[in-house]
């Protein structure tokens, strides 16, 4: 690779390639909790878990996505055109950049979901049951940290812009 630093990227969701190219830093929560991956990190295997995940390109700029699910693989040294450096990929159930993200739409999502979660609380429901998970319980949580997470990723946008 012509600049030591750099590495390629790629974030990928069953339906699109979100961002393919170089980058210097990648940014992202895991299930181990939140690692940042630079050129020349170990090679890995591991899980996505929903949240933010920041991609610094060549040239300093940072992406912003926020994701739900997913996984991590981190390939060292490997052909990449006609040269060899390192890859990192992101398979990722949903992600959205941050200039797809309706804020309206996602707070009015948020209210929604957290009334669905306070409903269940306060009929004395947890995400365990005597049968098992709770999955709707669990499903209620689930859409209140999705809407966070885009919301957060909208905050730290405009904070840096």
């Amino acid at each position: 690779m012509a600049d030591a630093n750099l590495f390629h990227v790629e974030l990928v969701t069953p339906e699109r390639i979100l961002l393919a190219g170089m980058a210097s830093e990648v940014v992202l929560r895991t299930a181990e909790g939140d690692i940042t991956i630079l050129n020349g990190h170990a090679p890995l295997v591991g899980s996505v878990e929903t949240g933010v995940v920041r991609v610094t390109d060549e040239e300093g700029n940072v992406q912003r996505v926020a994701c739900r699910d997913g996984f991590i693989q981190v390939d060292y040294e490997v052909p990449i055109g006609d040269e060899t450096g390192n890859r990192v990929t992101l398979l990722v159930g949903v992600a959205l950049l941050v200039e797809e993200i309706d804020e309206a739409g996602v707070r009015a999502e948020l209210e929604a979901a957290e009334s669905a979660l306070a409903l269940l609380t306060g009929s004395g429901r947890s995400g365990e049951t005597e049968d098992g998970p709770d999955l709707e319980f669990l499903a209620a949580e689930g859409e209140v940290q999705w809407a966070e997470v885009r919301l957060e990723a909208l905050d730290a946008e405009s904070s840096h812009a």
